[in-house]
């Protein structure tokens, strides 16, 4: 029991170094690319050199792009959370399982928004162009996919673990 108490504790301040650079990384970078760098979003493929931008779009395809990234920081609070039970101890609680599921449907939900605005980003981009917009992106990005496939995983670990909680405490009455 000692070691999983040592390993939650020497987890906790690597999800937070991990957040504070998804933040700086990933939410910076888009917010960069959508907003304060304008020459960024003209430099695309998607856009037409004669096009002029709205803000409002680039808004839209900040909140598109950001979606992912509060997904994966609700995630990495939630499995802090979650290491901090351990690291007291607690186990097989039903606290740990719903934790569990919780984490799983974030990081499920952040593969699939990241795939989602993967697919929506030429048409987001090209919205203004003078010859038409660009159609969906058929690019499919392997890491936002395993991201939905591991949420999946994580969800039906919380789920076994709620099961498996409530049979042991409905024999403990047989016992």
């Amino acid at each position: 029991m000692d070691r999983i108490k040592r390993t939650a504790a020497i987890l906790q301040p690597m999800l937070v170094i991990f957040a504070v650079l998804y933040i700086w990384l990933s939410a910076g970078g888009t917010l960069d690319y959508a907003l304060l760098s304008p020459q960024l979003w003209m430099d695309s493929y998607w856009v037409h050199p004669d096009a002029q931008i709205a803000t409002t779009t680039r808004v839209v395809y900040l909140i598109m792009w950001l979606l992912p990234v509060v997904f994966g920081l609700l995630a990495t609070a939630v499995a802090i959370a979650l290491l901090r039970l351990v690291q007291r101890g607690v186990l097989f609680d039903t606290r740990i399982a719903a934790r569990f599921r919780l984490v799983g449907f974030s990081v499920a939900a952040s593969g699939a928004t990241d795939l989602w605005a993967e697919f929506w980003t030429p048409v987001v981009m090209s919205w203004h162009n003078p010859d038409g917009l660009m159609p969906p992106s058929s690019y499919f990005d392997s890491v936002a996919a395993g991201n939905f496939l591991l949420g999946g995983g994580f969800y039906l670990v919380g789920w076994i673990m709620a099961e498996a909680i409530t049979v042991a405490r409905d024999n403990e009455g047989f016992i």
